[in-house]
């Protein structure tokens, strides 16, 4: 302990010399141009991802808490760094895109996550040293049954791993949860840190909104079989927050100006296009059960008159979409599907790209193969593969990689809750969806409470990205971060609230709370 305290005093003596951690800065970019010229003067897109790199250490050295709210801001921009380079998303399937870079064969964004943990890890290490105990909150103690789980999933994982990138691409699923609910739930201390990141990523994701809207009234995007495509998947989900956003601040800010109610309205409308335009199917579920939980919480406060209205503004947003933006062949099929939906065989045949014919032709094959193997209850690990042995999936190069589909052994579900059924089994499955679901009733548990308009609608938005990014998102790595974020805000929200009404909080700081 006493090699620890010197350390740490060694390390705060430094922080108050601007010259030593400046020249340190000049130094380690010098060090990274060094190691990395000769690829940055080859690829435009490796020079940018270091640049990313380097800027973002420098200005975490100079005021950390700016750079992850930069972080932020970058996480709800994410998509416009694979459209910006449309020929190879198109052609590579996002290779040589500036998200698809490795440093030292390790993604950039594994790397961006490694430069955000370290100085939290170095700050909590130092704060041990000098009370004698970590600083815990109480609501880490519901990612304890996770973290129990990923664990275990690594044992059968070492035996039945189809490949070694197979076991530490799962092993990562949980852990950017983790670790970025570990990074926000330390550095953002105060409600309104929360409020601050969730402005910021709200800002940028309206202003990309703005391009989106730009791009498909001037022809670009992105031509994916039928129909030109504005947006990427990952996008979807944050456009069925914002629309769940919008309805609750006319709910919760009902004192505003008629005419700012009016534009939130139109917001909305504008956000129930971009979802029907999108061709999300699962999105618009999500929508719908995001809404439905705004009007449990807000029931008393919600008139049929104003149901009705957003309803009709809804439907004739939908009808405009189908009858002046979708191409004659994505109608043709929508209303084929409306015509036939008690056909399950066209059903199947219909929905086979992303949908619920593979859906459900997965779920066939994985239990399946858990009954044969006894894995039922605990899975077969971290890595491993299922096999196209109950039911063959028809060939359809959007639900799978070729080679995937020709040898019929797959590592991935497109339903994350089959994925950990595969993985950690039946057992596993419900815990790491149990410790999600106790933010999320913590959360609601704080909303019914008595608290101010922006710290509502605040936690609104904390609640909203766990109902829809936890069910079936953990595999766009952006929103697992914004998961961990949306974790961790419902942990500032729960500490600052035991530090108002009680003497004692159960942290062993409370000035960081």
């Amino acid at each position: 302990m006493n090699a620890l305290q010197s350390f740490g005093s060694q390390l705060e003596a430094l922080r108050g010399k601007p010259a030593v951690w400046h020249v340190g800065t000049v130094l380690l970019s010098l060090t990274v141009l060094l190691l990395f010229g000769e690829k940055m003067a080859a690829s435009p897109a490796y020079a940018i991802s270091v640049a990313v790199m380097l800027g973002a250490v420098i200005l975490m050295i100079i005021d950390f808490r700016l750079a992850l709210l930069l972080f932020i801001g970058f996480l709800f921009a994410y998509e416009e760094f694979n459209l910006t380079s449309e020929q190879a998303f198109v052609e590579k399937n996002i290779e040589n895109t500036v998200i698809a870079v490795t440093l030292f064969g390790v993604s950039l964004m594994d790397l961006v996550s490694v430069v955000l943990l370290v100085p939290v890890l170095l700050r909590e290490w130092r704060h041990a040293v000098e009370t004698g105990r970590w600083r815990w909150f109480r609501t880490d103690l519901f990612l304890l049954p996770l973290l129990a789980v990923w664990i275990w999933g690594m044992i059968p994982g070492m035996a039945n791993m189809h490949s070694t990138s197979d076991f530490t691409w799962d092993l990562r699923m949980l852990a950017h949860v983790v670790v970025f609910y570990f990074i926000f739930s330390r550095a953002f201390e105060t409600r309104r840190d929360v409020l601050l990141a969730l402005l910021v990523g709200g800002g940028v994701f309206l202003a990309k909104h703005a391009m989106f809207f730009y791009r498909f009234i001037s022809g670009g995007g992105l031509e994916t079989e039928m129909y030109r495509r504005v947006m990427l998947g990952s996008d979807l989900p944050l456009t069925a927050l914002a629309l769940g956003l919008t309805v609750a601040a006319l709910l919760i800010f009902d004192h505003h100006r008629k005419d700012l109610r009016a534009a939130v309205l139109l917001l909305a409308v504008y956000f129930i296009v971009m979802l029907i335009a999108g061709l999300g199917k699962l999105t618009y579920l999500q929508a719908v059960y995001s809404l439905v939980m705004i009007w449990i919480l807000h029931r008393r406060q919600i008139r049929l008159r104003s149901v009705l209205g957003v309803a009709a503004a809804g439907a004739a947003a939908g009808a405009i979409v189908f009858a002046v933006i979708l191409p004659p062949a994505i109608r043709d099929t929508v209303l084929y599907a409306l015509t036939h939906a008690f056909n399950w065989w066209d059903a199947l045949r219909l929905y086979g790209d992303l949908s619920f014919g593979t859906r459900l032709l997965e779920i066939i094959n994985i239990w399946d193969q858990l009954v044969r193997e006894g894995a039922l209850l605990f899975g077969q690990g971290w890595g491993a593969a299922w096999h196209e042995l109950s039911v063959h999936m028809p060939f359809d190069g959007g639900a799978f990689a070729v080679e995937e589909q020709y040898s019929g052994v797959h590592v991935q579900a497109h339903i994350d809750a089959v994925t950990f059924m595969l993985k950690v089994g039946i057992v596993g499955t419900l815990i790491v969806y149990g410790s999600m679901f106790r933010y999320l009733l913590t959360g609601i548990r704080l909303y019914r409470t008595s608290m101010p308009p922006w710290q509502r609608w605040t936690l609104m938005a904390l609640l909203l990205m766990i109902v829809i990014f936890a069910p079936n998102y953990l595999y766009f790595i952006r929103l697992k971060y914004l998961l961990g974020f949306a974790l961790a805000g419902i942990t500032v929200f729960a500490a600052t609230h035991e530090q108002e009404h009680s003497d004692h909080t159960g942290i062993a700081d409370s000035d960081h709370a």
